[in-house]
């Protein structure tokens, strides 16, 4: 009799699991839908927002990477006499500068040319290259300048002449003499600076004073100002969820309940 009892039970319990497990099937999850965003967006396209122009760089199913690239940021460098500085190529000395009083504001940069292996000796703060004119050792070594010595061997300096204004190519980007003053030379540059907003589904983006919230549909990013609108169908779509997790748990309590009344029900007597 309570072998039968628990068997009924255990019956009640599974039809209960199973009705709650169909029902979960049987459903179809609501979902979120705009109809009339003020904007959508595919990658690729650009994206106007506070008054800055966005590219929509990618965009999944949930989310998107907007890129703004702020092209008014310029940074600046100083360079005084007898500095190095890389233009092209080559390597150049800086100077001589004229200094403030100066009727001209032209400078000169001298290309540095490497003097390589050649042993050198200095004489009276000059420097010379030891040349070997013969190679046996009875011969004395001659000197010639270094700047003979460079010339011979590479020709003459490059020598740039420039100005406030004009543009050179330093260390492989666009360069414009910006400023010269006493002893010193300032050089600037465009140093454009890459942002990105990641946008994820629900955001909230703010832009000149309006609200819009991101909501993602077939690979398209829309942005609708119907925020209040989306959260309503948002609060729907997760009251739905818990219900599902409610049945969910229905159906895996009850199987679990009615495998274990059953299993307490038949298991043998010690009497």
């Amino acid at each position: 009799m309570q072998r039968r009892t628990a068997a009924i039970y255990a019956a009640l319990l599974l039809l209960l699991a199973a009705g709650s497990y169909a029902t979960i099937g049987a459903v179809e999850a609501p979902v979120i839908t705009i109809d009339s965003p003020e904007y959508s967006y595919v990658s690729g396209d650009q994206a106007s927002l506070n008054n800055k122009i966005y590219t929509v760089a990618a965009v999944t199913s949930d989310f998107a990477e907007l890129e703004w690239t702020d092209e008014s940021i310029i940074k600046t460098e100083t360079w005084e006499e007898y500095d190095t500085v890389k233009i092209g190529e080559s390597e150049f000395l800086v100077g001589p500068i004229p200094n403030v009083d100066s009727i001209t504001s032209t400078f000169i940069l001298t290309e540095v040319r490497q003097i390589g292996d050649a042993e050198t000796v200095t004489i009276n703060s000059e420097t010379y290259v030891i040349i070997q004119t013969d190679t046996n050792e009875s011969f004395e070594p001659s000197l010639i300048s270094q700047e003979d010595y460079l010339t011979n061997k590479y020709g003459p300096a490059t020598l740039l002449e420039l100005n406030v204004g004009d543009a050179i190519d330093y260390n492989s980007k666009p360069t414009l003499i910006a400023d010269i003053s006493d002893q010193t030379i300032i050089v600037s540059w465009s140093s454009p600076k890459t942002t990105t907003l990641a946008v994820s589904e629900g955001d909230i983006i703010d832009s000149n004073g309006i609200s819009y919230v991101a909501h993602f549909e077939n690979y398209m990013l829309h942005l609708s100002s119907d925020v209040d609108g989306y959260e309503r169908q948002a609060s729907v779509i997760e009251k739905f969820y818990e219900r599902i997790n409610g049945l969910w748990g229905v159906s895996i309590l009850g199987s679990l309940a009615s495998i274990l009344l059953l299993s307490m029900a038949y298991l043998s007597s010690r009497y």
